[in-house]
């Protein structure tokens, strides 16, 4: 299995960062998607990019570590999903963002996801967490 860890510093309160992770509403709103489906509660499911990425709530500290199952649609049933774990720490009004994405099935898998979570994540949500006032 493979995985991705990505650190990032964003000027913007561990409050509202937690909430541009978890509400349905905020996260429609930086990743220009509105087909964001969230149950925020440990078994409960989200959906995201139309359903082509989905999973399971694991893991909820709120501000501070969310996990998550993930999957992609076209992935074949027999790959299991894979994890994602954020982890939130506060610094004075500024959030020290860690993000390790595990179990990733394969190296090409990785290749992509890594990129991915710069493009349709992390620099998107960081833009939109620093430009609200």
């Amino acid at each position: 299995m493979f995985n991705i860890e990505k650190n990032v510093r964003i000027a913007a309160p561990i409050g509202r960062t937690w909430t541009a992770l978890t509400d349905a509403d905020a996260m429609s709103s930086w990743m220009e998607d509105d087909t964001v489906q969230i149950d925020l509660r440990v078994g409960g499911h989200y959906s995201v990019f139309g359903g082509e990425t989905t999973g399971a709530f694991t893991q909820i500290e709120k501000p501070d570590i969310l996990e998550y199952t993930w999957r992609q649609s076209g992935w074949p049933k027999n790959w299991p999903d894979s994890v994602v774990r954020w982890e939130l720490h506060r610094d004075a009004q500024t959030t020290q963002v860690r993000l390790v994405h595990s179990n990733l099935p394969t190296a090409e898998e990785r290749s992509s996801h890594d990129e991915g979570w710069n493009i349709y994540w992390l620099e998107p949500m960081t833009e939109w967490l620093e430009s609200v006032v």
